[in-house]
């Protein structure tokens, strides 16, 4: 929000009273208002009613969101979260509105499907009737424009709940803080087989697959940025396969100085994410001149290609740490290589408009042309 201001918008924020502390210490300087947590969002919670919660907040969102905008006579409101495309909207009445980036509707590749939670798997399955029934009842979405970026899975998944092309426009999903984009592009020089894994420990992130590449790659070092509930048998797989004296868990490093500089000291971002909707750590690597190695799935697949990043095929969970391993043999010991996806990864980030300035700038064309119509 703060980036919109500097560009001239009059902008004002919406959000849940639960994140007040924290956004009062970022000493925000634009007016916030803040939907009150009440007993019902708690029982909610506490029950894991995670639909329920995300409805009912997301109702209170849009009643104070109507309410601000008379009071403060704007003229377009923007929700950027739910983030889900399958989670229902509500009329907003005339004031236009733009709802998004939106992403998901993403399960693991099919040959890997194993990976995946059974729940997860049977909710796929109950897509079509799901959005066909929802699109009926919630109506929010088929008045708004859609910035989407979660590709043509999204796009489906709209058009099951009978959203139109003609209010649906591809973004990206987000910006690259300005103290990344301002960075020299790292220079690959030497031999460097250093690698990074940046991302929650989790399943779906396949971090298991990077620890067990190394086992092929006997001279790969691997820095893992991030904490979750797969830590201790991440340690444990890098015990029992002895790779532990070249993996360094740092736990969860706070953007700044320390993780660029994780960032600038590696040969190649290495992220074989399994059901990434998004890129957000990709795009940030991208823009510091970092060689990508990822899944051909997903978020990653959408913002590299052979030129400037390197993409494995889901084939299998050996194929992909073999492929990885290999990856990280060539790209150690070859730095013109890496010199060449780095300047092709940096080129692209800048062409595809990845840090907030130009993003924000893309979506502020976006409302001038939403609010015209109005």
């Amino acid at each position: 929000m703060t980036g919109l201001k500097k560009l001239g918008v009059d902008v004002v924020q919406i959000t849940h009273e639960r994140v007040q502390s924290e956004l009062e210490a970022l000493e925000i300087n634009i007016p916030i208002y803040y939907v009150k947590d009440d007993w019902l969002q708690l029982a909610f919670f506490r029950l894991r009613l995670n639909w329920l919660l995300a409805v009912y907040g997301s109702w209170l969102l849009h009643v104070k969101a109507r309410v601000i905008a008379q009071a403060t006579q704007r003229n377009l409101i923007h929700f950027t979260s739910p983030i889900s495309p399958t989670l229902p909207y509500f009329k907003m009445g005339p004031c236009p509105v733009v709802i998004g980036p939106l992403n998901g509707n993403i399960l693991h590749p099919p040959k890997l499907l194993f990976r995946e939670a059974l729940l997860k798997r049977l909710g796929a399955l109950a897509l079509w009737p799901y959005q066909k029934t929802i699109g009926q009842i919630f109506r929010g979405k088929h008045a708004a424009t859609l910035l989407v970026s979660g590709g043509a899975r999204t796009i489906k998944a709209l058009k099951l709940a009978g959203c139109k092309d003609q209010n649906i426009t591809e973004t990206l999903d987000s910006g690259v803080d300005v103290a990344i984009a301002e960075q020299p592009k790292v220079e690959h020089q030497g031999v460097n087989h250093r690698f990074i894994f940046v991302g929650r420990l989790i399943r779906y992130k396949a971090c298991d697959l990077v620890i067990r590449a190394l086992a092929d790659a006997p001279e790969a070092v691997l820095d893992i940025v991030g904490d979750g509930d797969e830590r201790y048998a991440l340690e444990q797989l890098a015990r029992q396969i002895g790779v532990a004296d070249r993996v360094v868990f740092h736990g969860w490093v706070q953007p700044g100085a320390q993780l660029t500089q994780l960032f600038k000291g590696a040969r190649a971002f290495v992220f074989p994410s399994l059901a990434e909707a998004n890129g957000i750590v990709v795009q940030e690597a991208m823009m510091i001149g970092l060689p990508v190695v990822a899944v051909n799935w997903g978020g990653p697949q959408q913002l590299i290609d052979t030129t400037n990043g390197i993409l494995i095929e889901p084939e299998s969970e050996e194929h992909i740490a073999h492929e990885l391993a290999k990856a990280m043999q060539s790209l150690g010991n070859d730095p013109q290589r890496a010199e060449a996806i780095s300047s092709a990864a940096r080129h692209r980030a800048q062409q595809l408009g990845f840090s907030w300035p130009m993003l924000l700038k893309s979506w502020l064309r976006i409302y001038e042309r939403v609010a015209s119509f109005d």
